[in-house]
């Protein structure tokens, strides 16, 4: 998918308190009227700094992106700060994997096989889980690690799934 319009705001980061505490930052209404219906990933950056995020709903209809402890820290952002916000939509389906787990992914046709069952939520989620640690050795490791567990359905979600009717 091409890179779709920009949409620029700015606006403080906001400290929210409930069952749990999420730092966000407020979509401004006249910016939600522009966006399409439904769940909406995005790509932009928060003061320069790259994010890729969904827009999140609250019960009051307004809609947010949740800014997490280490993009805040790599943003030099906190709770109460201004925030100059840029992002344009990007396609739902689309998962940005990590070369390490698209190493694996090349060398292991059954890896493979089982990483394209999976949703492009799920997929994301692993995605995150390897890139999650700076160490290159480390992120090597946890591609292998959760692309063998895969193979023979181990994975969290995987023994969660509601089991499909043979035929």
């Amino acid at each position: 998918m091409t890179r779709s319009k920009k949409y620029n705001f700015e606006t403080r980061l906001k400290t929210v308190h409930g069952s749990f505490t999420h730092t966000i930052v407020v979509v401004p209404d006249e910016i939600i009227d522009q966006l399409p219906k439904g769940r909406i990933r995005t790509k932009g950056t928060f003061n320069k700094t790259p994010f890729a995020l969904a827009i999140q709903h609250k019960k009051d209809g307004s809609r947010y992106f949740m800014v997490s402890a280490q993009l805040r820290k790599e943003a030099k952002i906190g709770s109460g700060d201004s925030v100059k916000v840029t992002f344009w939509i990007v396609d739902p389906d689309t998962v940005d994997v990590p070369e390490e787990l698209q190493a694996v992914l090349d060398q292991d046709e059954i890896a493979k096989k089982k990483w394209d069952s999976f949703t492009p939520g799920i997929q994301r989620g692993l995605s995150h889980y390897v890139n999650s640690v700076k160490n290159v050795d480390s992120r090597i490791k946890r591609a292998v690690e959760i692309m063998e567990k895969a193979k023979y359905g181990q994975l969290h979600v995987q023994k969660n799934a509601p089991k499909k009717k043979e035929d």
